[in-house]
């Protein structure tokens, strides 16, 4: 019932990892033979320990059950799995179960903080990309797209127009890939804006012959999967492991010969306690998602646009864009995009900026534009 629920198509299509347990290769699939059932202490003890934990201890009895964190989104998950379970009538996810996970959740207090996130620093960042396009074209223009537009892993596949076919050629179009359900998309139909612009060129971004190549040979390698709900709307349901594609290639324990060759790094700053030496930045190995995040805190550090471009550059909301994106910048860029933002405010004067809209204008477009008055005055 739960594979029907979450094959292409299924109730649960769009968010099946909390049912991937059920999986051939999922907990139950690997500790269960198919003619088996689970009984309700099985599905409890699931929930509470550790999958590894358990199929050690199914091996070895010795060997001891590992508890779940219960103040993170994957202990969630098993609420809303047994949830669901209980909602199709499925006896072993008894009340009882149930109550006591959503105890344990509440006791478990405040969600658990992130771990922390290696952001590079643009030129870093610049540096790695000039190398990794030499030495693999593909993965390198994948790469250089997400962190110049600060995209979504698994959106690259899912560009409707490159930069060169929208009417600002620092733009690109990501097109709705998450039809159904309460709203037609997760983000909608958005743009996504270049930063810096000479990245464009750098990586030849802005090559729309080039960038329509490399796009026809991602998706020939790793096809997108799509199928028609029962609603009759079309679902893309393989977004997930198109993203764990790329995110494998910076970092994959299990297969790190299908790693990208050259390595990126990027640093993490602890926060300070008043009246202790301020702690040394970390260094670490960065993630996928780790691009995205360097491009809010660019945008944040090089530019003074509203908050509200910056968002909808990114396909979500204000609060997620300041709560989530800028959880990392440090005090040194928190200044420097301060600075920028007090010379815009202090070196227009009101009335020009009041009906030129300069909310979110870059320094570079708002000289462009003085120049324009200028030699209209002039004339």
């Amino acid at each position: 019932m739960i594979k029907d629920d979450i094959a292409p198509g299924g109730p649960k299509a769009r968010d099946r990892n909390p049912f991937s347990c059920f999986c051939d290769k999922g907990y139950f699939g690997v500790a269960f033979s198919d003619d088996q059932e689970a009984r309700a202490e099985q599905l409890e003890q699931f929930c509470l320990y550790t999958p590894a934990s358990l199929l050690a201890h199914r091996t070895d009895s010795s060997q001891p059950l590992v508890s779940r964190t219960f103040n993170t989104s994957v202990f969630y998950g098993t609420i809303q799995m047994a949830n669901y379970l209980a909602k199709k009538g499925i006896s072993i996810a008894t009340p009882e179960l149930r109550e006591k996970l959503e105890g344990l959740k509440a006791s478990a207090g405040r969600p658990k903080t992130p771990a922390p996130r290696y952001i590079p620093r643009s030129e870093e960042l610049q540096a790695w990309l000039d190398q990794l396009q030499q030495i693999d074209p593909l993965r390198g223009w994948v790469m250089a797209m997400i962190a110049t537009f600060g995209l979504r892993p698994h959106e690259i596949w899912h560009i409707e127009q490159l930069p060169g076919q929208c009417s600002d050629p620092t733009f690109l179009q990501i097109s709705a890939f998450e039809a159904g359900g309460d709203s037609a998309t997760k983000t909608g139909h958005r743009f996504a804006i270049a930063l810096p612009e000479a990245w464009l060129k750098r990586f030849r971004l802005d090559d729309l012959q080039h960038g329509q190549k490399m796009l026809k040979e991602l998706r020939k390698r790793y096809p997108v999967k799509a199928a028609e709900a029962a609603d009759g709307t079309l679902q893309f349901w393989n977004n997930s492991d198109l993203g764990r594609i790329v995110a494998h290639w910076l970092k994959n324990s299990g297969r790190e010969d299908r790693e990208i060759p050259v390595k990126l790094y990027g640093s993490h700053q602890p926060r300070s306690v008043p009246g202790k030496t301020k702690p040394k930045a970390r260094r670490g190995r960065c993630k996928a998602y780790d691009l995205r995040h360097a491009w809010a805190i660019r945008a944040r550090e090089m530019t003074t646009w509203s908050t509200s471009l910056k968002a909808s550059s990114m396909g979500h909301s204000e609060a997620i864009h300041a709560k989530r994106y800028l959880a990392e910048l440090t005090a040194e860029q928190m200044e420097q995009g301060m600075v920028r933002q007090k010379a815009l405010d202090e070196g227009a004067q009101r009335p020009s900026r009041e009906s030129l809209n300069l909310e979110g204008i870059t320094p570079e477009i708002l000289a462009r534009a003085r120049a324009m008055a200028a030699l209209k005055n002039v004339n």
